[in-house]
């Protein structure tokens, strides 16, 4: 272990001695067998399951005693479980939320892929255990606490205050880490992107997969010299090989791949060996079900997932609304951890405006998340001068929110990007059965 390891360490460790506990107990779970790590996942699952069913309504009635015994198969118990969906989280929230363990949960509210902003809760315990489980993930893709990085990501929406923007501030500072707003980026501007990163030299860069790839494009056009980290990683949207291609070679540096969302945090990445990304499966449980809902590996299906350790509001085979596929491999590596071979996900395009700027996929559910008249929305940009934005209803939009939407957009595309919203009774999916966010058709 190198100097700057040790001295990263001993600082998490004094500052934050309760997630520095967390790290260090889940790396020492993965020197277990694959048998060992299996019996791990059944009895935190069943713990949970007891919980649940014994502190929230919702499950008093939906999950069976009598199959949470050690002796059933974990596949066995996982079979009596029911799923649960977005739909029935909005549905039936108070009775899903527990606040046994006397401390109020942490509300988090998300936009996603789906196009249906959500909101969710979690005990703080599990909070502390998921960005464990993060850093856990992240140093199997080459990044460890404490190293240089900079952040090519969103930036939270409206007018931030000085108190807020120095909290910011200090918070990046703690964990060694510079901010690039990936939704400010446009063809205008990359090369200030480029300066900021050849003057802060980082040691790892984390990103979007579109806004990395655009600059790539545009290092590779313009062969321009630009600072080769150590790591590339990326997350968010997925990342295709052509892509990895062409953000390495403008990088020279490798590029690595995460999956993560909002509701569990980082869900697997990917290791040296690249043959696919590692679940955190003493952390999480990821199946796919095929479109008969019975369990496959091998084939693409949807992403069902339980959180181990919610204890607040407990996400038991919660599908996410991706597709993947998982691998019946293992990986050479010798981490016992099962393979998610491929993220199919949701596709997001990129939105693009008259100033030249290019919007992330992701921009659209990041924006729009924190507001509850938004039951279901979807973007579509057919000219580059107007966008269609298509919303259905939970309550009546108010004029405050069409005005906060209008004035974000305005802010990145400077107002040359005309927004045309209109309320719909609901949102098709594609000819292929799938929902489609972000569309641009230029």
């Amino acid at each position: 272990m190198n100097i700057d390891l040790i001295s990263n360490r001993l600082s998490l460790r004094l500052a934050k001695p309760t997630l520095y506990r967390e790290l260090v107990g889940y790396e020492t779970v993965f020197s277990e067998t694959k048998d060992q790590l299996d019996s791990l996942q059944k009895a935190r699952l069943i713990a949970l399951c007891k919980h649940a069913e014994k502190k929230s309504s919702y499950y008093h009635s939906r999950i069976s005693v009598k199959i949470l015994d050690p002796e059933n198969s974990l596949d066995a118990i996982l079979a009596t479980l029911p799923l649960l969906t977005k739909d029935l989280v909005s549905e039936h929230y108070q009775s899903l939320v527990i606040n046994s363990a006397g401390q109020e949960n942490i509300k988090k509210s998300t936009g996603g892929s789906t196009g249906k902003p959500f909101r969710f809760e979690l005990d703080y315990g599990s909070y502390i255990k998921r960005e464990a489980v993060m850093w856990r993930g992240y140093g199997w893709a080459g990044y460890t606490y404490g190293q240089r990085a900079l952040y090519l990501w969103g930036a939270d929406g409206g007018v931030t205050g000085a108190a807020r923007k120095l909290k910011d501030r200090m918070y990046h500072r703690f964990y060694n880490r510079k901010m690039l707003n990936s939704f400010a980026l446009n063809e205008h501007n990359m090369a200030d992107y480029l300066k900021g990163i050849n003057q802060y030299k980082p040691s790892v860069i984390v990103s979007y997969v579109n806004p990395i790839y655009i600059l790539s494009q545009y290092i590779i056009d313009n062969d321009i010299s630009v600072h080769a980290p150590q790591r590339i990683l990326t997350g968010a949207e997925p990342l295709y090989e052509f892509q990895r291609e062409i953000i390495q070679k403008a990088f020279r540096c490798k590029v690595m791949n995460t999956y993560g969302c909002r509701e569990f945090m980082l869900i697997g990445a990917e290791c040296e060996q690249q043959d696919g990304l590692h679940i955190n499966s003493d952390h999480l449980i990821v199946e796919t079900l095929n479109d008969q809902g019975e369990s496959v590996i091998d084939e693409e299906g949807d992403v069902v997932i339980t959180d181990l350790f919610n204890y607040g509001m407990p996400f038991i085979r919660y599908k996410n609304g991706d597709r993947a596929i998982l691998s019946s491999t293992k990986c050479t590596c010798g981490n016992p951890s099962p393979l998610i071979k491929e993220i199919k996900g949701r596709k997001l395009d990129a939105i693009k405006a008259p100033n030249g700027s290019i919007l992330p996929g992701e921009f659209f559910p990041h924006l729009l998340k924190d507001i509850g008249a938004i039951k279901k929305f979807q973007v579509v940009q057919n000219c580059l001068e107007e966008l269609e934005l298509s919303v259905v209803q939970a309550e009546t939009l108010q004029p405050a929110d069409r005005e906060y939407i209008e004035n974000e957009l305005d802010r990145y595309t400077d107002g040359t990007l005309k927004l045309n919203l209109n309320i719909v009774g609901d949102i098709p999916l594609t000819t292929s059965g799938k929902y489609r966010v972000t569309v641009c058709n230029l």
